[in-house]
C-alpha cells in the first residue's frame, strides 16, 4: 500500500527530530517508508514542502489540544492561556527531543503558525473586541504581533533552556492587545514632595 501526504511529512518529522532537518534527507524518508523519492516528489516538490506540511500538521495537533484544554471565560484570558500552553509545550518538546533544530528559515514557521494559530488569535481578538474587553485597531497586525512575540519566546526556551521568557511574554502580549501598561505612571504626589 502506497504512503499517504500524512505518513510522508510525519516520517520525515520523526527522522528530523532524531537527526536534525538538515541532516535528513528524501532518501531516508522512502527508505523507512519503503517507496520510491519519486512518490515522495508527487506530493512534495522540495524538501522544504514537506518540512511546512510536517510542522503544519504537528501545529494543528498542538492547536486542537491547546483549545482542548482552555478555560478562560474571557477573550483576553484564553489569548493568554494559548500562549502559556504553547509555551509549556514548547519547553516539554525541546526537553524530550534535546538538540532538535528549530525550522528554518524562520519565515516557514511564520507562515504555519499563521496558518493555524493566526485564526485562532484573530478570533479571540474580535471576542474581547466585541465583549467590549479591549480596544484592538488592526486585528491582523495584532495578530502577527501576538504571534512573533510567542516564536521569540519558543526561540529563546530552545536557545537557552535555563531562560522563563514565559511570564515577560505573558506580560508583553497582555499589554499589547490591551494597550495597558503594567509599569504604574509615576505618582505626582511624590514629585512634588521630592521638591520641598
Amino acid at each position: 500500500m502506497p504512503a499517504t501526504k500524512d505518513e510522508i511529512a510525519l516520517t520525515f518529522m520523526d527522522l528530523a527530530f532524531r537527526f536534525g532537518f538538515r541532516r535528513t534527507a528524501v532518501e531516508d524518508v522512502a527508505r523507512r517508508l519503503k517507496i520510491s523519492k519519486k512518490t515522495i516528489y508527487e506530493y512534495f516538490p522540495t524538501k522544504d514542502a514537506m518540512l511546512e506540511y510536517a510542522l503544519e500538521l504537528a501545529a494543528l495537533q498542538q492547536r486542537r489540544r491547546v483549545e482542548s484544554l482552555l478555560s478562560e471565560t474571557t477573550a483576553l484570558g484564553r489569548a493568554l492561556q494559548v500562549t502559556s500552553i504553547a509555551l509549556a509545550d514548547a519547553r516539554a518538546g525541546f526537553a524530550q527531543n534535546p538538540g532538535v533544530e528549530l525550522a528554518e528559515p524562520p519565515e516557514l514557521q511564520t507562515r504555519v503558525n499563521d496558518r493555524v494559530y493566526g485564526p485562532m488569535i484573530r478570533d479571540l481578538l474580535e471576542q474581547g473586541i466585541a465583549a467590549g474587553e479591549f480596544e484592538v485597531v488592526d486585528v491582523d497586525l495584532t495578530s502577527r504581533f501576538v504571534q512573533a512575540i510567542g516564536m521569540e519566546a519558543v526561540r529563546q526556551i530552545h536557545d537557552d533552556p535555563v531562560s522563563h521568557p514565559e511570564e515577560a511574554t505573558i506580560q508583553a502580549i497582555r499589554r499589547l492587545i490591551t494597550g495597558e501598561s503594567s509599569v504604574p505612571p509615576p505618582d505626582r504626589k511624590s514629585k512634588k514632595a521630592r521638591k520641598k
